[in-house]
This record gives structure tokens, C-alpha cells and sequence, in this order.
């Protein structure tokens, strides 16, 4: 081998020995020899992706799961205010027909004979 063949084959066996310590140091469980080294980041490798595609799955099932009730407070809501919108209107109505009537709830009268906020007929 020339003098070039012999550094590049070190380059390279160094980049390979710097890797192993690399996984080494981020991978648990590891002992000191290169071939178990990689045995266990492989290990490792595989758990995190069983792990990831566990939550991947959980993930989309709690995503689902938080659309569906959005979807039912969201139908609750909407009948809620027409509901609102409803009993409002109905209220008018009797206020309109106590009005009419001369009906004036024992609440109001108050405020109806101190001529505070209450409506005038025309």
C-alpha cells in the first residue's frame, strides 16, 4: 500500500471508530466491544421506532377522538344559541302582549313608574 492508501484507510477507520463512540455515548445499555455496539443501537433503533409508530397511532386516535367532540360542542352551541335566539323572541312576544295589556311584572314596576329604562307606548 502507498502512503495515500495507508491515510485514507485510517481516515476511514477513525470516522467508523468516531461513529461507534458516537452511538456509544447516545445509545443505553451499551458495552465497550464495537460489534455489540451496534448490535444494541440497532436494537435501539428498532424500539424507537415501534415507540414512535405506537404514538403515531395514539396520536391519531386521540386526534380523531378531540375532532368528534369539537364536532358535538360545536352542533351544541349552534342549537344552543337558536335556542337563545328563540326564547328571545318568545319573551318579546309576551313583553309585547303584557305592553298591550297593561301588564307590568312586579319586577319592573319600579322602573316602568320611575320612568327609568322602560319602553313608552306610541
Amino acid at each position: 500500500m502507498t502512503n495515500t492508501q495507508h491515510t485514507v484507510e485510517r481516515r476511514r477507520r477513525e470516522t467508523i471508530n468516531e461513529g461507534i463512540n458516537e452511538l456509544s455515548k447516545i445509545v443505553p445499555g451499551c458495552e465497550k466491544n464495537k460489534g455489540s455496539i451496534l448490535q444494541r443501537a440497532v436494537q435501539y433503533i428498532s424500539q424507537l421506532k415501534d415507540v414512535e409508530s405506537q404514538n403515531i397511532e395514539k396520536w391519531t386516535l386521540e386526534k380523531l377522538l378531540l375532532d368528534q367532540a369539537i364536532t358535538e360542542l360545536s352542533s351544541s352551541c349552534d342549537r344552543l344559541k337558536a335556542e337563545a335566539q328563540q326564547a328571545k323572541q318568545e319573551a318579546e312576544i309576551w313583553k309585547h302582549a303584557c305592553s298591550e295589556h297593561g301588564i307590568v311584572p312586579e319586577e319592573y314596576k319600579g322602573k316602568v313608574e320611575g320612568g327609568g329604562g322602560g319602553e313608552h307606548e306610541g
